[in-house]
């Protein structure tokens, strides 16, 4: 029987553990695998990170029976039996449902991604027409009170123009002066007031998620 020696190749695991695989060909589909899972998604739980570490070795068990039967060989480069062969076979029809339950469970399928990223993008429309509508009705509350505070004007002007000298003693307007800090001190932050309830309780809320 012809016997090879073999090294073992190390990887290093998504979680930062070292593992060794039993070819040079291994070590890089690992890693390529490894790197473009980390690359395509994003795994925040450490039971993610973990599924994905089974996940990796699945795989590369995957590759290394199917690189065997492709061969002919096993690593010692011994030619399989027809009973090696069967048992392979097995195991490739047994695990290639794991590893599809696997990939769904994180999410990595095509089928996944792309329903994720649809209900991305409509969840984003749905946030955007909602803060369309609160916008547009702070606007309207606006322009109520902006409607309201400039009668207030009209009123404060015509009283003070049709007043005497004692008479604006009483209504609280001496002079002219008088009635531009009432528009600066009085009517500019009621009216501002729509837009600071609005920034303060509903448009932070929007500008989380837009």
């Amino acid at each position: 029987m012809n016997t090879v020696i073999r090294q073992q190749w190390p990887v290093t695991t998504v979680t930062g553990h070292e593992l060794e695989v039993q070819s040079e060909k291994e070590q890089k589909y690992y890693n390529e695998a490894r790197d473009r899972y980390l690359a395509e998604n994003v795994f925040t739980a450490a039971s993610d990170l973990r599924g994905l570490e089974r996940l990796l070795l699945m795989e590369v068990q995957m590759f290394r029976w199917q690189w065997q039967l492709a061969a002919g060989v096993d690593y010692n480069l011994d030619f399989l039996t027809a009973q090696q062969e069967s048992a392979l076979q097995k195991a490739l029809k047994e695990s290639a449902p794991m590893i599809s339950q696997l990939q769904n469970d994180l999410g990595l399928t095509k089928a996944q991604r792309d329903n994720n990223s649809h209900e991305s993008v409509q969840g984003y429309l749905a946030n955007l027409k909602t803060a369309a509508k609160a916008f547009g009705v702070m606007r309207e509350k606006q322009l109520g009170r902006a409607i309201e505070l400039t009668k207030e004007l009209f009123n404060v002007a015509g009283a003070y123009k049709r007043a005497n000298e004692s008479e604006r003693k009483k209504l609280g307007f001496e002079s002219a002066e008088d009635v531009i800090d009432w528009v600066l001190e009085v009517m500019k932050p009621q009216f501002d007031e729509v837009d600071a309830y609005f920034r303060e309780h509903e448009q932070k809320f929007f500008l989380r998620k837009l």
